[in-house]
């Protein structure tokens, strides 16, 4: 696992949408998916933080499945 730009890891999710549109939707799902939510929270992630860690982007993918599944 590495470093990734959350508009990079929201591309990968919503291909057909502008970086900025694919953005504000990853974060709403981050925000309705609680356990995911919580998990970030004890990773120290931080609103509007830009990259995240490998640990913050292990935890997206267990919560939400790889992208394009």
């Amino acid at each position: 696992m590495k470093a990734i730009r959350m508009g990079e890891l929201a591309c990968q999710y919503f291909p057909n949408s502008t970086k900025r549109s694919a953005v504000t939707q990853l974060r709403r799902w981050i925000i309705l998916c609680t356990p995911l939510r919580e998990r970030l929270d004890e990773l120290c992630f931080q609103k509007g933080q830009r990259i995240l860690t490998p640990l913050q982007h292990e935890a997206i993918l267990k919560f939400l499945g790889e992208p394009g599944e």
